[in-house]
């Protein structure tokens, strides 16, 4: 007798991975991090601290400057219905994470959060975050089709003739 697999829907659910991939937006920045899924929020504001505050020389970016993990405040778009506002072109709303919390059964992999920075009174400021285009600004207007050719083209498939000499 011959043993088949399982069908996918009576298989055992997958294991949540070791290490989660996180993604950190603020302006016009995205900081892309690998943490352990035993960590806090608080080590995972480390690592942002960090690429917060490494000299790039080529940086357009106008992130306001940190020094601390007390400047600034991780979060994340709430979820609306099963989606988060982030797929929206402007999320609305932000729950912030709490440093103590860990990330195992918070976060997901691949999740995006969002860093909230104080002002020089403590406060925080709103979330401020600017999502690219998906044109590239040099490409053409998506909308105007390819000019159609002056003299008809017989369209063979996958045969072509050999072009004279």
């Amino acid at each position: 007798m011959r043993h088949c697999p399982q069908p996918s829907y009576l298989q055992p659910p997958r294991a949540p991975p070791k290490t989660y991939q996180l993604l950190l937006k603020t302006h016009k920045l995205t900081i892309f991090l690998t943490v352990h899924q035993s960590s806090t929020i608080e080590a995972i504001k480390h690592e942002a601290l960090s690429a917060l505050t490494s000299d790039d020389e080529g940086d357009e970016v106008e992130v306001p400057r940190v020094k601390s993990t007390e400047d600034f405040e991780l979060c994340r778009a709430v979820k609306d219905k099963g989606k988060t506002n982030a797929m929206l072109s402007t999320p609305t709303s932000y729950d912030t994470l709490d440093p103590s919390n860990p990330i195992k059964g918070l976060l997901s992999n691949w999740e995006v959060l969002y860093v909230q920075f104080r002002d020089e009174e403590g406060n925080l400021m709103p979330v401020n975050v600017s999502q690219p285009s998906l044109l590239d600004d040099e490409d053409e207007d998506p909308r105007r089709a390819a000019p159609a050719p002056d003299s008809p083209v017989a369209v063979g498939k996958g045969k072509r003739k050999a072009r004279p000499e």
